[in-house]
């Protein structure tokens, strides 16, 4: 891994936190196939390929009762991420330089084991020691999470990295390689001769992805040594060898048929033949798939595939869907769409349904538990005229959301959140949340996503320690106005704000809006932290 181990810590990669990784969301997957797998609050973790930690650390903060262990060969990236766990002070979270090849038993179990960008891109015995981890130190009913490149779609991609990689081999300075492994892949691309070619719009494609990523990931996607994609039926004969099973996509949705059109879900069904892995590469090869994010668990644990609908009567739900209106049309004979931007969709028509749906987009980001939104939508259903059948209402209802979670619209967990939207005299937020803003303009918040911040926010995020009211943030909101940290404009206007009196009528109105956004951002901490 030598080699690998230069290039990334010449060029690397930002260490943020995963969401998709963490034990909540394996927990919650886990959940639905039937597995109990340990609470995520005092579990055991492990993540394969830690980098500087910061996603071991955003799970250790959100948390503190659980034991986080990350391992990385790079020791200058270790020492970087020891030096943010130090400042933060946090005691539940421990980065090692060691090997993957070098973990064995001593290390412990572990009720979680993580790995993330590192399977198809080291040599294959890195790959097998991997799996052996995940057999040898995995908890009995534990759950790991690895990610790697997947046919069909990375023989698209394959062409690319050949190209690019060709190119840049012939350059030893990094910035050098990737600008021309860039520019032959867009000559190509633009060669007259090839015309409107399959072969030239797919390189044109291509290039415009190449557009919309960042240089270190190209770095590393396309021009570092070991890519090895593989067909998912091929991984899951890898996990079969090493006593282990597939247990589900940390995006679940990408699991369900339905959300093809009824002919394709229909033949998929068909091929499937009541096979989970067939199935799986079946979609893989409808989508031309490139990448997953593939829950992992022991060979001993029956699963249960054919998922109740009563599963949901245990989970908290959140969704931040829409509707072409923000009041709900209860016809029960007209079908309203809800759809999470950028996410995805649910036609429904069920009064009940769309009375959740309004109701959690009120919530959100805040969970609800379902016998709490079932209680709450019985009620505005009878005092809107349509009362619900409390003979059959709960069964339709948790169907119509366990349908919503399968295609994207609702999210769900099994355990309380660590964040708030009730702003609170002295707000805070995390160490870590404060530490990012101080630096600069990405922040993760409570719910292990990276946030970007505009001046107003990452001064106020930064000073949200628990001991600062609304008016000691305006102090030092005055302050650094004052030192020429930030300007503040009118609404709607250029004018700059120089006199102090209106710096203040300016930051009371503002301050109260940014402290309400960084609430609905899931910034601000239910406790402290």
């Amino acid at each position: 891994m030598n080699n690998k181990i230069t290039s990334y810590d010449a060029i690397p990669y930002p260490s943020i936190p995963f969401p998709e990784t963490h034990p909540e969301r394996l927990c919650a997957v886990a959940k639905l196939f039937g597995l109990d797998s340990p609470a995520p609050a005092n579990a055991r973790v492990l993540e394969l390929g830690c980098s500087m930690g910061g996603n071991l650390i955003a799970i250790a903060q959100i948390n503190p009762g659980s034991r986080c262990v990350g391992v990385d060969a790079s020791s200058h990236q270790v020492a970087e991420g020891w030096k943010t766990i130090d400042m933060l002070g946090l005691k539940n979270v421990q980065l090692r330089h060691l090997d993957i090849l070098n973990v064995d038993d001593s290390i412990g179990e572990f009720d979680y084991i993580i790995s993330h960008g590192v399977y198809s891109w080291v040599p294959a015995r890195i790959q097998e020691k991997m799996l052996e981890i995940c057999h040898r130190n995995l908890a009995p009913n534990g759950v790991a999470y690895i990610s790697y490149n997947t046919y069909p779609g990375w023989h698209i991609r394959g062409i690319i990295r050949d190209m690019m990689f060709y190119r840049g081999m012939q350059f030893s300075d990094a910035e050098t390689r990737l600008a021309q492994a860039k520019s032959l892949v867009e000559f190509v691309a633009q060669a007259p001769h090839t015309a409107d070619t399959p072969y030239r719009q797919l390189l044109q494609g291509e290039f415009r992805n190449l557009g919309k990523m960042t240089d270190y990931y190209l770095h590393h996607e396309f021009l570092e040594e070991h890519n090895q994609p593989l067909y998912f039926h091929e991984f899951a004969q890898e996990l079969a060898v090493n006593g282990l099973q597939y247990l589900g996509e940390a995006e679940f949705s990408t699991m369900i048929s339905s959300n093809f059109s009824p002919d394709i879900a229909k033949t998929l069904n068909d091929l499937g033949a009541h096979d989970i892995l067939q199935m799986e590469q079946y979609m893989d090869f409808v989508r031309c798939r490139y990448f997953r994010k593939t829950l992992i668990c022991r060979n001993s644990i029956r699963l249960n595939r054919a998922i109740d609908a009563s599963v949901v009567k245990d989970l908290l739900l959140a969704s931040n869907a829409a509707s072409e209106s923000d009041v709900p049309d209860l016809d029960p004979s007209r079908r309203v769409t809800y759809q999470v931007q950028g996410g995805g969709r649910l036609t429904c028509k069920s009064p009940l349904t769309k009375l959740a749906l309004h109701a959690l987009r009120r919530e959100w980001p805040m969970p609800v538990a379902f016998t709490d939104l079932l209680a709450e939508c019985r009620s505005e259903a009878a005092r809107l005229g349509h009362p619900a059948d409390e003979t059959a209402d709960e069964g339709s209802l948790s169907g119509d959301m366990l349908t919503a979670i399968g295609a994207g619209v609702v999210e769900w967990r099994v355990t309380p959140v660590a964040y708030t939207t009730t702003v609170a005299g002295r707000p805070s937020t995390s160490a870590w949340a404060r530490l990012q803003a101080a630096q600069g303009y990405r922040a993760a918040n409570l719910r292990g996503e990276f946030i970007t911040l505009d001046e107003i926010h990452r001064q106020t995020l930064k000073h949200l320690d628990g001991t600062r009211s609304l008016a000691d943030l305006i102090e030092l909101s005055v302050k650094a106005l004052k030192a020429g940290e930030f300007v503040l404009h009118p609404e709607n206007e250029k004018t700059v704000i120089a006199e102090e009196t209106q710096m203040r009528e300016l930051l009371h109105s503002a301050l109260g809006k940014v402290l309400e956004n960084l609430a609905r951002q899931s910034f601000l901490a239910a406790r402290a932290n």
